[in-house]
């Protein structure tokens, strides 16, 4: 069963992310470095006037982080399970566009991902908010 998806670009590669958690997809907001934070936690930025964490999302699904300038796109995203789910924001390189796609129909697991699945020719990694979670610092 087919379900919306928002595909994102992060280096070469691309994931996607189940459409009902994401809050909103912005431009990277100003960031706070918090001193000795985790790598994956680029720092803490204002959305509607709270406090949002964001996250790498490469350095959480464990690539490296790219020496370039830092992602241009946040994803406002609920990561973690129903009862106890926070809102992170997650730094990509992109949003590309959303897809339904088959879960059930994914190759693989592993880590944050719940497998990957084509998209035309393009391989995209599908990510399940509750690992994720459990990735994040």
């Amino acid at each position: 069963m087919t379900s919306p998806h928002l595909l994102v670009r992060i280096g070469e590669s691309a994931a996607a992310l189940p459409a009902a958690a994401v809050r909103r997809v912005i431009r990277t907001p100003r960031l706070h470095a918090l001193p000795a934070a985790d790598a994956a936690l680029l720092g803490l930025a204002e959305f509607a006037g709270e406090p949002l964490a964001v996250l790498d999302l490469a350095g959480l699904l464990g690539r490296p982080a790219p020496a370039a300038a830092p992602p241009a796109v946040t994803v406002v995203a609920w990561l973690g399970p129903d009862d106890e789910r926070e809102l992170v924001g997650l730094a990509v390189d992109e949003a590309l566009e959303v897809a339904a796609l088959d879960p059930a129909a994914a190759s693989g697991a592993g880590g944050a991902g719940g497998g990957e699945v084509l998209v035309g020719e393009r391989p995209v990694r599908l990510l399940d908010p509750r690992r994720l979670a459990e990735a994040a610092p």
